[in-house]
């Protein structure tokens, strides 16, 4: 101060020095924030297409569980459902993904608690949009269960 008054070289220097922390901070959570938001793109795609996979999967074994679908054709039935109801998804399992190891999809009649019943497994590639950055699996698989209809159950009593 000079005789009262401010000096404006004094004043015009703390303005740009804290622009100039302002720019330093911004540059060191910049990384951090773009980390955190790829993070949050990452794994809501990939919960995404785990969601498809699994309801393609459900959806396979609810139709091979349909009236109309004899046990020996069951296991096709589904497989080509499951196959019908990954395309709609926006996802696919050719037979030459299935070959090349892309994907995998298997069908088969099972026994659940006495009664039969059609298991499906879907299991594709996941490829990650962040190049492995993050932790995030290299396959999405999902299973189900549906009990065929029009079964007895045995309760083991006469």
């Amino acid at each position: 101060m000079r005789g009262g008054r401010l000096s404006i070289r004094s004043t015009r220097k703390g303005v740009s020095s804290r622009r100039g922390s302002q720019a330093v901070e911004f540059a060191l959570c910049l990384p951090i924030l773009v980390l955190v938001l790829g993070g949050i793109i990452e794994y809501g795609l990939m919960f995404n297409q785990y969601l498809s996979v699994l309801s393609a999967a459900r959806d396979g074994s609810r139709w091979g569980a349909t009236p109309g679908v004899d046990g020996e054709d069951a296991e096709d039935e589904a497989t080509d459902q499951v196959r019908e109801s990954l395309v709609m998804l926006g996802l696919s399992c050719t037979s030459q993904q299935q070959s090349l190891g892309q994907c995998k999809i298997l069908s088969e009649l099972t026994d659940v608690e006495g009664l039969d019943a059609i298991k499906v497994f879907v299991e594709l590639a996941y490829e990650p949009i962040t190049g492995g950055l993050l932790p995030v699996p290299d396959t999405l698989a999902a299973e189900s269960y549906f009990v065929l209809i029009n079964q007895i159950p045995d309760t083991g009593t006469p």
